[in-house]
């Protein structure tokens, strides 16, 4: 029998968590079951050259947000139709929509799979034209084989609010590569030399891009708050747009009285050096569908304090704390599990490996889509 034709149809490719997410499962996709493709609808292209190293080309369709011209339109569904996918798998929102919009158009009609990456119930989390295109794709609901969805939490919302229906809705956490995030005592030496941290510094990470969603606002005042009670600690932020060239972010700084306390290292391709260096990692964002910094961090032996956002609950379990979006709350969470994080973190490691390993993760997918393709 030949391979199942899958092809994906995802928004863009930036440096979001469903993005990684989709590159993840692509690197373990058993090829033999499956000849795997890529539609890129939008203009973002940071993680196009890490998907080319892996051997896939996306088609790039470079598409203005909010305008889809009839051309361009055109160019999509040629795309789908020379690939002749056997499942046609939307990724996040506008991939959904699409994905439907084409498969209505083909014959035969390959099967049609969603997948939601987070909780669609903040408006702040979302543009006009992007929250417009998810009461749009109800439309197409009876086509729809299986909406995967990243979390618990927004598996309820898409049921109770959208009217999705939960009985063709199936669990699909973000998985991790517990083999490359994995507790690391000379990448810890490593990037502490190179910030001039000694190993007994309290050090507070936060890997999130900026983003009025991900608040780095809150964090910045319980690390603040935090400094009253623990002076010598110090803050190591990762992301895009936390370096010295984002003007808002060094007011904040500066109105804190941070500017000394606080490591920008911008965004980091090799992530996963960078979080055996904390001693907790933070996580203070306003909406979250399955947060992927909590898993990773978890992996390298970090114990987390995260606000109740998305799965945020599910995966932390008793491995660190989980605070209300108050100040005071996080910074005596963060205050907490500094003084005796090494405690808790072979727990997290093992939390992790046992629930979210990547490879039983893409192996349930899998069998999910070969039980789809018999159908």
């Amino acid at each position: 029998m030949r391979p199942v034709r899958l092809c994906f149809v995802i928004t863009a490719l930036g440096v979001g968590g469903a993005e990684h997410a989709l590159l993840k499962l692509f690197s373990r996709l058993d090829c033999k079951l499956f000849s795997p493709s890529l539609i890129v609808l939008g203009q973002q292209e940071d993680l196009l050259p890490r998907f080319q190293a892996i051997g896939i080309e996306p088609v790039m369709l470079r598409l203005t947000p909010g305008r889809w011209p009839l051309a361009e339109i055109g160019r999509f569904l040629t795309a789908v139709r020379e690939i002749q996918p056997d499942i046609l798998q939307g990724w996040m929102y506008h991939g959904n929509l699409a994905a439907s919009f084409a498969a209505a158009r083909l014959q035969p009609a390959p099967t049609v799979c969603w997948s939601v990456r987070d909780t669609p119930d903040a408006a702040h989390a979302h543009s006009l034209f992007t929250r417009l295109v998810i009461r749009f794709s109800g439309l197409y609901l009876s086509r729809v084989a299986t909406i995967f969805n990243v979390s618990a939490r927004s598996a309820a919302y898409c049921a109770r609010n959208l009217g999705w229906p939960a009985e063709r809705t199936a669990l699909l956490p973000n998985g991790v590569d517990t083999g490359l995030f994995t507790p690391d005592a000379d990448a810890r030496a490593r990037l502490r030399g190179q910030l001039g941290l000694a190993d007994d510094v309290p050090v507070i990470g936060m890997v999130a891009r900026w983003s009025p969603v991900k608040n780095h606002a809150l964090f910045l005042a319980a690390f603040a708050a935090l400094l009253k009670l623990r002076p010598t600690a110090r803050a190591v932020l990762v992301g895009k747009g936390l370096d010295a060239d984002n003007p808002e972010l060094m007011r904040v700084l500066s109105a804190l009285g941070l500017e000394n306390a606080c490591y920008l290292l911008g965004p980091q391709s090799a992530v996963h050096a960078v979080y055996p260096a904390f001693d907790v990692l933070a996580l203070s964002s306003r909406s979250e569908g399955f947060p992927n910094v909590l898993v990773e961090a978890m992996s390298c032996g970090v114990p987390v304090v995260s606000t109740d956002v998305g799965d945020a609950r599910d995966i932390v379990g008793d491995c660190g704390r989980i605070v209300t979006h108050e100040a005071d709350a996080m910074a005596a969470a963060l205050d907490e599990l500094s003084q005796d994080a090494s405690a808790m973190g072979p727990a997290a490691r093992e939390r992790v490996v046992k629930h979210y390993g990547l490879d039983s993760v893409v192996q349930g997918l899998q069998q999910q889509y070969l039980a789809l393709r018999r159908r």
